[in-house]
């Protein structure tokens, strides 16, 4: 017994202290979450679902590549459509794509007032984009329109790092490179215009795309969260088209729009109306319907800028579809800053994006760091 005394001292002991330790040590406090959007709370690493969502942001660029050579080809035509005319006949091609799809699987957008603001907003910005691009095509070069449009590559971080106050610089310096490559790829014919006022007014226009083009990528983070996909693209693409057609009635009765009568009035050979036909309907189901849907889907969970340095890669498809299409051969410069965007592209993407949490004194933690040591609390006796 006596040999046993001091065992059970030491372990009377230890419970004590374990009891006194627990009613002296604070209570752990909960930290506060705040709403955030989900590309600004990833957790780090690469789920599967970011990784769908990354191969659909993947396809955006492959099939906008496609876009600037139908939109010459069509402007080839013996009488090439105006740019109001043509975008509104899209537009309504791919209201009735997103409609059809909608119906196939039930979505709808009637009373939901979040997709209707939303859709109103972001088909401004898509419908002013694309308006501003159709038209400055007409004076500028493709070449200095595919390199001005991707100004995108550099509004799109510093709009991100003015409204968040943070940019990782990775992220930056991967934009930086995406914008050299863009870059080098359109400095063969940057200069290849005769009429120096027209192409200077064609670049301002294709400027003003990039734009809003950019305002569009920066809001889309904001609403695809909250939004079904199908149902913020197809809210998207009614107020496109109602867009169009109301700017195409005015210049209709306000205006003579001797292009808009001549194209009524001319008459097509039936290989030029079947050309014609093909080109609205690809641009209308592809390069618009499927490409806001893919992007109301991919920017759930990823930032704008690592979105928009994607969308970057555009020129090297562009590059490709010409050489398919129009026979043109890629420069070494061509091929060199298509070789620096496609870099840009997988070192960004290599990344994982922060976590980040609100702490009680206000500032952000990245949740991928380690957490600081707990204090210990001392009793005063």
């Amino acid at each position: 017994r006596r040999r046993m005394l001091p065992l059970v001292a030491v372990t009377l002991s230890a419970v004590a202290t374990r009891r006194t330790s627990a009613l002296v040590a604070p209570p752990r406090r909960a930290i506060p979450a705040r709403r955030r959007t989900p590309w600004a709370a990833q957790a780090p690493g690469r789920s599967d679902e970011e990784g769908k969502r990354l191969a659909v942001l993947v396809t955006v660029p492959m099939v906008w590549g496609t876009y600037a050579p139908v939109v010459r080809y069509v402007y080839e035509l013996s009488v090439p459509p105006p740019g109001i005319a043509f975008s509104a006949a899209y537009y309504l091609v791919a209201l009735a794509t997103l409609s059809a799809a909608a119906r196939a699987s039930r979505t709808t957008t009637s009373g939901d007032g979040l997709a209707e603001r939303a859709g109103a907003e972001l088909g401004a910005y898509l419908f002013l984009g694309n308006m501003a691009q159709v038209i400055g095509l007409q004076t500028t070069t493709a070449d200095a329109a595919a390199f001005l449009v991707q100004l995108t590559t550099i509004f799109v971080p510093a709009m991100e790092a003015a409204a968040t106050g943070r940019l990782r610089p990775r992220t930056r310096d991967a934009c930086l490179l995406a914008f050299a490559g863009v870059s080098l790829i359109c400095s063969g014919d940057l200069t290849g215009a005769t009429d120096l006022a027209a192409a200077a007014a064609g670049d301002a226009l294709v400027v003003l795309a990039a734009v809003f083009y950019s305002f569009h990528v920066l809001r889309l983070s904001d609403f695809a969260p909250r939004l079904d996909p199908l149902s913020l693209a197809l809210s998207k693409a009614k107020y496109e088209t109602l867009f169009a057609v109301a700017t195409l009635a005015v210049v209709l009765l306000a205006t003579p729009a001797p292009d808009l009568r001549a194209f009524a009035a001319a008459r097509f050979a039936s290989d030029e109306l079947l050309a014609l036909a093909l080109a609205t309907v690809w641009c209308g189901a592809m390069t618009c319907a499927y490409t806001i849907w893919a992007q109301s889907y991919g920017q759930f969970d990823v930032s704008p800028a690592r979105a928009n340095l994607i969308y970057t890669s555009q020129p090297i498809f562009s590059s490709f579809f010409a050489a398919l299409l129009v026979h043109e051969t890629p420069t070494p410069a061509g091929l060199l800053g298509g070789a620096l965007i496609i870099a840009a592209v997988v070192v960004e993407l290599q990344q994982a994006a922060p976590r980040t949490r609100l702490l009680p004194d206000g500032t952000e933690e990245d949740q991928a760091a380690p957490p600081p040591p707990p204090q210990e609390s001392r009793r005063r006796r």
